[in-house]
């Protein structure tokens, strides 16, 4: 906390004014990720990443208006500015400005965004893995450290269960709409405004697994800024434990209600 981390960010040293320094927002954080940029332009072949060969999103929301945005390689080609935008989470990290606009984290809005995958057009059937790093559900918290950490938890986490609940919802409906509709006469159904209206159902079917990751020994509520390497290494390797489980039982292959067009699977690392 008093050094930063080597290639990520170090001590910002407007932040030393206090917190009610005016000294504008490009500088109003605790820390400077110009180590970050650093990091990202040795590491990242930007070049590869236009080519198209993977599609990358990132998320970050508008400082001033609040709105969510997705920058996607399919679209637009992405910049360093961009990857720093959607980890920029205030007030550790400094706003990042994209073309004059400032942003910050997009998990200020929305911590696991799967309704950009869900949203997407055309429909079509889908396997989604979804990491979630804050635990829907644990004991009940005996401190006011327990209790900070039990915050966020539930903070997070509940968004996304909400997002998945909200597009369990939309896809039974137009499951509804799909069989209903095959039970219009053919003739009826060459009517326009018909038509129209079978337009909002559909057959496609998500399966959205979540990786639920581990509690670690000792954690707290400051476990989004652990960028040690003991940390970084113990999630990736329950990730990867969780991702091999999960690729090995294949529960999406199984049948499934037909008016159920989101189906959720959970694994979670003992």
């Amino acid at each position: 906390m008093a050094q930063g981390v080597p290639g990520l960010f170090a001590p910002n040293p407007a932040a030393l004014w206090g917190a009610y320094a005016e000294v504008g927002l490009d500088r109003a954080s605790y820390y400077s990720t110009e180590r970050l940029r650093d990091t990202l332009a040795e590491l990242v072949d930007f070049g590869r990443l236009d080519a198209g060969a993977t599609r990358l999103t990132v998320g970050a929301v508008a400082v001033r208006g609040g709105e969510m945005r997705y920058f996607d390689s399919r679209r637009e080609a992405l910049r360093i500015e961009h990857i720093m935008a959607s980890g920029a989470l205030p007030p550790a990290f400094p706003a990042v400005r994209i073309e004059g606009e400032p942003y910050w984290d997009g998990g200020v809005y929305s911590n696991t965004p799967i309704e950009r995958v869900f949203d997407e057009n055309p429909r079509r059937d889908a396997v989604v893995f979804a990491v979630q790093l804050w635990s829907p559900g644990h004991d009940e918290p005996a401190s006011i450290w327990q209790v900070l950490a039990r915050h966020k938890d539930i903070q997070y986490a509940s968004r996304a269960a909400h997002h998945i609940a909200r597009q369990q919802d939309l896809h039974r409906l137009r499951h509804v709409i799909q069989a209903l509709g095959n039970r219009i006469p053919p003739q009826a159904r060459q009517d326009a405004e018909v038509r129209r209206l079978l337009g909002y159902g559909c057959a496609t079917t998500m399966h959205v697994v979540r990786l639920l990751a581990p509690r670690r020994a000792g954690e707290d509520h400051t476990k989004d800024i652990d960028f040690s390497s003991a940390g970084i290494r113990a999630r990736r390797d329950a990730g990867r434990a969780d991702a091999r489980r999960a690729l090995q039982s294949a529960p999406w292959r199984r049948e499934t209600d037909l008016l159920e067009g989101v189906v959720v699977h959970d694994f979670s690392s003992a």
